[in-house]
Parts: structure tokens; C-alpha cells; sequence
């Protein structure tokens, strides 16, 4: 399995969390404890990429599809807070060549806070290791748009 999730996720993290410090970015939601805002960053799907595969079925490719859900508890700037962070976000999943699929405001059951919601998806190819063995090694994932 083409494994990216702690990439994608600290990338969000480090360029969200320098323009929103006091943003609670995280992979889970705990409705108790909630910070404000909040920023989930989850991966829903890791599918191998079928046309990519050999005959003996290796995984040379996999379709990542990520969501992204702000929560913000402003009474009357939370609406705008939610697009600013969702907008920044979007940004940075497009700069790793993720494609914005889907976003939206879901029902809300809760009145007391906003929420927007975005999902994207990549391919992503299987890593390639540079000077394996050695301190300056490192490895690269393809990230392709479909």
C-alpha cells in the first residue's frame, strides 16, 4: 500500500498553522473537547489505481481522496472563518496536485458553530528512493491531477 497519510497531513499542518495559529488542525474530532476553530484533515480512501498495476498485481499507483472540514464557533464571523481557513487549505492541497472534488456546506445540526467541508483527490504514485542507504536519503512521491 502506497502509504502518504503523515506527509499530506503535516504539509496542511505546517502551512496552515503558520497563517492560523490558534487553529486546531487534527485528524479526529472530539465533540467534548473541541478547540476552536477546528481543521480535521482525514484520508477517506486509499485505492489502488487498477490501470497502473502490473499483471501480478503490484501497486505501482493509488487514488487518495482526502477531506477537509472546518469548524469555527464565532457567532457572526464563524460563516467567514471557515472559508478563509477552507480557502488557504485549498491552496495548499492544490500545490501537492490534489483536485478539489466536492465542497460544500453540510447540514448542520448543531447552530451553535459553522462548518464547511471540502474532498480531494490525487494519484500518487509508489515512492522512489534517492541515495538509499545513506544521511542524505530521501523519498519522492509522484502526485498526479486525473
Amino acid at each position: 500500500m502506497i502509504d502518504v497519510e503523515s506527509l499530506v497531513f503535516n504539509t496542511v499542518y505546517d502551512a496552515l498553522h503558520s497563517q492560523f495559529p490558534d487553529a486546531n488542525i487534527t485528524a479526529g474530532y472530539d465533540e467534548k473537547e473541541a478547540v476552536f476553530p477546528a481543521v480535521i484533515v482525514r484520508e477517506t480512501n486509499n485505492i489502488p489505481y487498477q490501470q497502473g498495476n502490473t499483471d501480478d498485481c503490484a501497486e505501482n499507483y493509488t487514488r487518495l481522496t482526502y477531506e477537509v472540514e472546518v469548524i469555527s464557533d464565532k457567532e457572526n464571523t464563524g460563516r467567514s472563518e471557515c472559508k478563509a481557513i477552507l480557502d488557504a487549505t485549498d491552496t495548499i492541497m492544490q500545490g501537492m496536485k490534489f483536485r478539489r472534488i466536492y465542497k460544500n456546506r453540510p447540514l448542520n445540526l448543531d447552530r451553535t458553530v459553522w462548518r464547511q467541508y471540502a474532498r480531494y483527490e490525487v494519484i500518487v504514485g509508489k515512492p522512489i528512493v534517492y541515495d538509499e542507504g545513506t544521511q542524505n536519503e530521501r523519498t519522492v512521491y509522484q502526485m498526479y491531477r486525473r
